[in-house]
């Protein structure tokens, strides 16, 4: 049986352009990525982005363009039987940015989230869990 999930990420900047990563603990593992998340059965890839960024940051946002798809297979950590397929897109915030930030991207020891802003020069040094950020973030720098 072939299963396959799809999960959906933001790249959101804020004035001083840097842009917003997520370091996180999820179901114990640690990750480090960008905003975003699964898309829910009935549910289409841009909404499941507008409804993942209310649940983890509080904020409504304006989806623009698609930015990276990962077109190489990408096995989950989480269940080795799906295939993961990911698109990557700019956002830009509807509401004030006043939700809580960390200085570090650091993961935390218990399950959550802590949100980080780096600057865009500084994103390729970021230690991302997957390939597939690692790629996402080379497709969002060269784009614009």
């Amino acid at each position: 049986m072939s299963l396959r999930t799809v999960r959906v990420y933001g790249f959101l900047e804020d004035d001083q352009g840097k842009v917003l990563v997520s370091a996180e603990r999820f179901r114990g593992m640690p990750l480090v990525k960008y905003p975003g998340g699964g898309v829910e059965w009935g549910e289409g890839i841009r909404e499941a982005l507008a409804r993942e960024f209310q649940e983890e940051l509080g904020l409504e946002i304006s989806i623009g363009d698609l930015v990276f798809f990962n077109e190489f297979p990408v096995i989950s950590v989480f269940d080795p039987k799906y295939q993961v397929f990911s698109f990557f897109y700019r956002v830009t915030a509807l509401d004030p940015l006043d939700f809580e930030t960390f200085a570090e991207v650091e993961v935390p020891e218990n399950d959550g989230e802590r949100p980080v802003w780096v600057k865009k020069s500084e994103l390729m040094k970021v230690p991302f869990t997957h390939k597939i950020e690692q790629e996402a973030t080379k497709a969002y720098l060269q784009s614009k």
